[in-house]
């Protein structure tokens, strides 16, 4: 198995057991939906840095685990197809994007809320519920910034806020500020967010 990458969810087998501190809600959330995200972050050698999520967003756990212990990877492209299942905005966000995003050959998916919710059958979307995206680029950014720049007009004046992140081979920034036109942007990393040239990014 290739090592799950950020935004990958992970469900995890019977035999997982959390840390000794977990709080009390996210062992309950873990006992009724045994998933987790991937995390950006930097880890022992070996373990997978993970989150999980609560019932609010001030929920959120960071723990590490054991590649043992995982039993399934969903990533947010084998969620791009799925069907929505319910009728919120972000859910219909999501149908109306497809296309868009489809064309332009790279893997794409839905994060956040909308993702888990679709991975899991847990109904963690909300009416009021942004949808994230997420963009895989591998290798350097020139030769797709037209395609990029398209889907950034295209996400706008739709059914819910689309937050689209493009994921790189160095770390993860936002689609709005890579098609900006401020001098630097701001990159996730595993050490954690950097400023950088937005020249160095896009070259």
């Amino acid at each position: 198995m290739s090592p799950p990458r950020p935004h990958d969810l992970l469900r995890l087998s019977a035999a997982h057991r959390p840390p000794p501190d977990v709080p009390a809600w996210a062992a309950a959330a873990l006992n009724v939906t045994p998933w987790v995200v991937v995390r950006r972050s930097a880890t022992e050698s070996g373990l997978i840095p993970v989150g999980v999520r609560g019932t609010t967003r001030s929920e959120r756990y960071a723990m590490e685990m054991e590649p043992s212990d995982v039993r399934e990877v969903v990533a947010p492209e084998d969620l791009a197809h799925a069907a929505p299942g319910r009728d919120l905005a972000a859910m219909t966000t999501l149908q109306t994007v497809r296309p868009l995003l489809d064309g332009t050959g790279l893997a794409w998916g839905p994060t956040g809320s909308v993702g888990f919710e679709l991975a899991t059958g847990l109904h963690t979307a909300t009416a009021e519920s942004d949808l994230d995206l997420v963009v895989r680029v591998p290798g350097g950014l020139a030769d797709v910034l037209p395609a990029l720049a398209a889907v950034h007009d295209g996400l706008r004046h739709l059914a819910a806020r689309v937050d689209c992140q493009v994921e790189t081979d160095w770390g993860a920034v936002a689609l709005a500020e890579l098609i900006g036109d401020q001098s630097d942007v701001m990159v996730r990393t595993v050490r954690g967010p950097r400023l950088i040239r937005r020249a160095v990014a896009v070259s």
